[in-house]
């Protein structure tokens, strides 16, 4: 197992991840700590009152005026906790909100070439887990940190006015105490992360393992990986325990120490009281100030005590953010497709010299020119491995173009065709759902008409009066209750519906039987006036369908014998 604990440098990129994170909650965050100071200071003059009630009762005199003021200002610091409470719950949200939004926009951005080789599970518990672990950093640490510089320094400058002895031991007992803390708290960031990563991969295998269930037992394995499951899920909650016991250990440090340092000022106030101090502090303490240092004493250290509760929230937010951070890599702010529409007339595609090498130095397609004529129906043919697919992905944006150009009706492509052109893949996705809301994907500007003429023109009305509620039909996860067939029917459905005018085909009928692959042809056929059409595939039947062929294998080699030359 790798070593997670972190270097300098990550921890300093992951800082700055965080700030630029917390500016969605800026505001909130620094009304949580206003608040969270003006109750330490409320908290002052409740103990001012509050002591001089007491001495004045004990001497007999009247105290109920300085009694009502302290149980005013006790009533005013209640809402002022309640304030940075809410505050910092409303920090945390927008951040939370934020952080997803922009991971989200980032896989968009990303496109399938890069989502298709994460964990759907892992992705999932990124999107849902982690960002959770930031609730705490931004709704309790980070707006703590202006009030344990803040605060302490109002109580020991009120403590200073009273006693100088016990002015001086909050300075000189504060500091220690955040020292212990960090030297825990080194473990449990190093904690944090492992849980983090052991909950991603476990999330990964058992969304793997779900979608793979009959397969599973048609192989008798269904056992051996409910076995599997349980081991990881028992290695799971023994570094949750582990993240938990340090939590508690740094809170019993904390708690110690703070109890040490009270019980010091409690001895001093009461010999002082007595007058059997073993040496002359220069001071002579009354009741009153006594009184005022001993319900002081134990508020000063809250802040810190908040702090340890709060501390291992940082070390769950670094861990979140470094495993949010590869999904954000290489992604600039506010980068995404532009909104374009799609094309109003079928366009003609030029590429001349493309290719692909993905981040990881796989080559997705060597260098090819071709011109892909409008309103026909073009196919890429070759075999498995020779880039059809990768192709495809690259007009799309799911693919990198890592050479050559693009262009559209003649003018350079200078963003992705994703938006404007109809995709329909190997295995198209249908979701848990309506067939209505699978071929508009919750769009509600498609008119209700043209999802008709779709259904009809894409054949889906074929087998649309076997459905129990129409168009109304509730449809499994990944089409279950559909053929594949069908499903590519309902692909070429969502084309139409937005009478898309450039639809690009991946392997479309790869799954299909013969007869399937026929009927999804003569949907496709009827449908091919006003639009240029291009298909990757090896399919003999769709290649005598088209009105233009692509060898990708000789345009390849006739790209490289032109190089030569």
């Amino acid at each position: 197992m790798s070593n997670p604990a972190l270097s300098r440098e990550d921890r300093r990129a992951l800082g700055a991840l965080l700030t630029g994170w917390g500016q969605a909650g800026r505001g909130p965050s620094l009304l949580a700590s206003a608040c969270g100071i003006a109750q330490y200071a409320l908290f002052i003059g409740f103990a001012g009152f509050a002591a001089s009630a007491i001495a004045a009762l004990v001497a007999g005199e009247p105290f109920v005026m300085a009694a009502l003021l302290a149980a005013l200002f006790a009533f005013v610091r209640a809402g002022a906790q309640a304030l940075e409470t809410r505050a910092g719950f409303e920090a945390a949200a927008r951040v939370k909100a934020h952080v997803r939004m922009e991971t989200a926009r980032a896989l968009a951005v990303k496109g399938p070439a890069f989502t298709e080789r994460l964990e759907t599970g892992a992705a999932g518990s990124a999107l849902t887990d982690a960002v959770e672990k930031l609730e705490g950093y931004f709704g309790r640490y980070r707006p703590l940190m202006p009030v344990i510089a803040g605060a302490p320094i109002l109580m020991v400058a009120a403590a200073f006015t009273q006693s100088w002895v016990v002015g001086l031991l909050f300075i000189i007992t504060a500091p220690l105490l955040p020292l212990f803390m960090a030297i825990v708290g080194g473990a449990a960031a190093a904690a944090s992360k492992d849980q983090i990563a052991v909950l991603a991969r476990l999330a990964g295998r058992f969304n793997d393992r779900l979608q793979s269930l009959a397969l599973l037992n048609a192989f008798n394995a269904a056992q051996r990986e409910r076995e599997g499951l349980a081991a990881a899920s028992e290695d799971f909650r023994q570094r949750t325990m582990k993240v938990l016991r340090l939590a508690f250990l740094s809170s019993a440090i904390l708690e110690f120490f703070a109890a040490l340092s009270v019980a010091a000022i409690a001895i001093y106030v009461g010999f002082s009281l007595l007058g059997e101090l073993p040496f002359d502090a220069g001071e002579t303490v009354t009741l009153r100030e006594g009184l005022f240092v001993l319900i002081l004493a134990p508020e000063f250290y809250m802040p810190l005590r908040r702090l340890s509760a709060a501390y291992h929230d940082r070390a769950d937010a670094e861990a979140a953010a470094d495993t949010l951070r590869p999904l954000l890599r290489n992604v600039e702010s506010g980068a995404a497709h532009p909104g374009i529409g799609p094309f109003d007339m079928c366009p003609k595609i030029t590429l001349s010299g493309v290719s692909c090498t993905y981040e990881d130095g796989r080559k997705g397609l060597k260098p090819v020119t071709l011109s892909i004529p409008a309103g026909k129906i073009s196919v890429v043919w070759g075999p498995s491995g020779s880039g059809k697919s990768t192709l495809l992905k690259i007009l799309m944006g799911f693919a990198p173009l890592s050479s050559g150009e693009v262009r559209v009706d003649g003018a350079l492509m200078t963003a992705p065709l994703a938006g404007r052109a109809g995709w329909i893949g190997q295995n198209p996705r249908l979701f848990h759902g309506s067939l209505r809301d699978n071929i508009t994907l919750h769009d509600p500007s498609i008119p209700g008409e043209m999802i008709e003429r779709a259904v009809a023109e894409a054949g889906v009305a074929d087998f649309l009066v076997h459905l129990s509620d129409g168009l109304d039909t509730p449809l499994g996860e990944r089409g279950f209750g559909l053929s594949g067939g069908q499903i590519q029917r309902v692909a070429l459905a969502r084309a139409l519906a937005r009478d898309m005018k450039l639809v690009l085909m991946d392997e479309p009928s790869a799954h299909l039987d013969g007869e399937a692959e026929a009927r999804f042809l003569d949907a496709l056929l009827s449908n091919r006036d006003g639009r240029t059409i291009l298909i990757a595939t090896h399919s003999p039947a769709v290649r005598a369908i088209a009105d233009e062929v692509f060898d990708i294998a000789e345009l390849q080699a006739g790209h490289e014998q032109g190089g030569a030359s």
